[in-house]
C-alpha cells in the first residue's frame, strides 16, 4: 500500500501490519506531504484574505474565520494569515515552502528575519562582514559566498537560511537568524529580546490555592534564570529496593524546573540577604494552633478533636499563610520541621494575650552536626548537598519529639514530602546512631530497612 492509498482513508490504515522497511520509508514521505499541505493551506488562506471571502460570510477577519473553521486559537490563525501576506514578497522562500523543503516554523523564522533586513535593495558587497565563523556552513562559505555578490541583502539572507534549514530545526535556525540580524543591524536598533524594559513577571494566587506564574525576560535575564535552573533541574535517581538499584526520575522536565525554582527562592530567603518587609526579613509564615499541629502525628489528640473539643475563635481555618490563606495541617507540619517558632498565647476568642520569644527549632550547632553525620539528603539514592536539605523531626516536636541528633534527619524537599506522605518511614538505629529507611510494601514486601545514602554499603540491621 502506498501513501496515496493510505491518505484516502487514514483511519482504516492497519499500521501494525506494515513491515519495518515500509514504516521507515512512509514516515519521511508523510512528513514531506504534511509540509506541502501546510504550505497549501497558507496559499489558500491568502486567497481568502485577498478576496475578502471571510468578511462576505460574516467573519470579522480571515483569522477569525480560520480559527472557527479549523478549531484553532485566534493567535495561530492570524499567524497563518500574516505568513500568507508576506510570502509573495519572497518567491524563493515561498517555492521552498511549497516544495516541502522547509516546514511551517522554519518559514516563519526566515520571514521574520527578512522583515528586519536593512536596505533590501542595496547590493551586497564582498567586504560586508555579514557572517562570522560561527555562521558559516561546513565548507566555510558565508551568506554572500553562497549566492554571489550580485544578490540583494534580502535574497542573500533568504538563500543562506534556506540552505541552513536543510539540516537544522526551527529552534537552531532561529538562533542563526538572530545572529545574522545582529550582524546586519549592529547597534543601530536594540532588539526586543535584549530590552529589559519590556520584562514582565506575574505571580497571582489562584482560587484553588495555587500560584500561577507568567512572564517573559530579556536575553540576559533569561540566560541567568536558565543557568540557575539547569544545575538544579537535572533528573534525580531514586532507590527502588534494598539492593541499591536505582530508577529513573519520574518527574517531568516541567516539574523538575518547578522544584528548581522553589529551591532558588528558598535559598535566597534562607540567606538573610532579602530586604526587610514589615520590620523583619521575609520568609514563609504559617499560623497554626499547637494542638492541631500535634494532631497530625498523634492519633489520641486527633480523636480528641474529632469528639468536638475544638477551640473557639478560629476564623481562618486550622492553618493559614498570609498570602495564600488556609493550608492543610500536613503542609504546616512539614514546614514546621525546620523553622523559627514564635509562641503566641490566645484567649478563647482568638485574641493574642502574649507573644513569646522567637527561637530556632534546630540550632546552628546542631545543624552542623546533622550535616556532618548525614552529608546531605539521607534518603536512599539521593544524596543532594546538605545546603539543599531541611531538618526533619522523626517524632514531631509538637508531639513531644526532642530536637536532637537521635530524632533528626536531613532530607531534600522532595524526600521530606515523601516521608511526610507516610509511604516510607525513617528511624535512627540504636546500633549505629544513623538513619535507616523502611520502604513501603509495594517496593519491598519484607520492608527491610535501607541505610542512609551516605552509608549505602552498610548491611541491613535486624528490624
Amino acid at each position: 500500500m502506498d501513501l496515496d492509498e493510505m491518505l484516502t482513508a487514514p483511519p482504516d490504515v492497519a499500521a501494525w501490519q506494515l513491515a519495518d522497511a515500509e514504516l521507515l520509508s512512509l514516515i519521511p514521505e508523510l512528513s514531506l506531504r504534511m509540509r506541502q499541505l501546510e504550505a497549501l493551506r497558507v496559499r489558500l488562506m491568502h486567497q481568502v484574505d485577498q478576496r475578502c471571502v471571510a468578511e462576505q460570510v460574516g467573519a470579522s477577519s480571515p483569522g477569525n474565520w480560520l480559527a472557527g473553521a479549523a478549531t484553532m486559537t485566534p493567535g495561530q490563525a492570524n499567524k497563518i494569515v500574516k505568513l500568507g501576506r508576506e510570502l509573495p514578497k519572497h518567491p524563493e522562500v515561498a517555492a521552498a515552502f511549497d516544495a516541502g523543503e522547509t516546514d511551517y516554523d522554519q518559514i516563519r523564522v526566515i520571514i521574520e528575519l527578512l522583515n528586519k533586513v536593512p536596505d533590501p535593495d542595496a547590493p551586497a558587497r564582498s567586504d560586508d562582514n555579514v557572517a562570522t565563523d560561527s555562521d558559516s556552513d561546513s565548507d566555510g562559505e558565508n551568506v554572500f559566498d553562497i549566492v554571489g555578490t550580485d544578490a540583494t541583502r534580502s535574497e542573500a539572507c533568504a538563500h543562506y537560511l534556506l540552505y541552513a534549514a536543510r539540516t537544522e530545526d526551527s529552534t537552531t535556525l532561529a538562533r542563526r537568524a538572530k545572529a545574522l540580524e545582529l550582524i546586519l543591524n549592529g547597534d543601530k536598533k536594540k532588539a526586543d529580546s535584549e530590552n529589559a524594559e519590556l520584562n514582565e513577571f506575574h505571580a497571582s494566587p489562584g482560587l484553588g490555592g495555587r500560584v500561577h506564574l507568567k512572564g517573559h525576560l530579556d536575553a540576559a535575564s533569561g540566560e541567568a534564570l536558565l543557568t540557575a535552573l539547569s544545575a538544579l533541574s537535572k533528573p534525580r535517581p531514586g532507590a527502588d529496593n534494598r539492593d541499591g538499584q536505582t530508577s529513573k526520575d519520574q518527574r517531568t522536565p516541567a516539574q523538575r524546573r518547578a522544584d528548581a525554582l522553589t529551591h532558588i527562592v528558598r535559598s535566597y530567603l534562607d540567606s538573610g540577604q532579602a530586604p526587610t518587609e514589615g520590620g523583619e526579613r521575609p520568609h514563609i509564615n504559617v499560623f497554626v494552633d499547637a494542638d492541631n499541629l500535634a494532631a497530625t502525628t498523634d492519633q489520641y489528640n486527633h480523636d480528641h478533636h474529632e469528639r468536638g473539643h475544638q477551640q473557639r475563635g478560629r476564623r481562618r481555618g486550622p492553618a493559614w499563610m498570609p498570602w495564600l490563606g488556609p493550608i492543610s495541617l500536613d503542609l504546616a507540619a512539614q514546614i514546621s520541621c525546620d523553622a523559627d517558632i514564635t509562641p503566641i498565647t490566645m484567649d478563647c476568642d482568638g485574641n493574642p494575650l502574649d507573644v513569646g520569644r522567637t527561637t530556632r527549632l534546630i540550632p546552628r550547632k546542631l545543624r552542623r552536626a546533622l550535616n556532618s553525620r548525614d552529608c546531605g539528603c539521607a534518603f536512599p539514592g539521593c544524596g543532594r548537598p546538605a545546603a539543599w536539605t531541611e531538618g526533619h523531626h522523626i517524632q514531631h516536636w509538637s508531639n513531644g519529639g526532642p530536637t536532637n541528633l537521635s530524632n533528626l534527619v536531613l532530607l531534600c524537599r522532595f524526600h521530606h514530602t515523601t516521608i511526610h506522605r507516610g509511604d516510607w518511614t525513617v528511624t535512627i538505629s540504636k546500633d549505629d546512631g544513623h538513619p535507616w529507611f523502611t520502604p513501603p510494601t509495594w517496593i519491598d514486601p519484607r520492608r527491610q530497612p535501607v541505610p542512609a545514602h551516605n552509608r549505602r554499603n552498610q548491611l541491613p540491621f535486624a528490624a
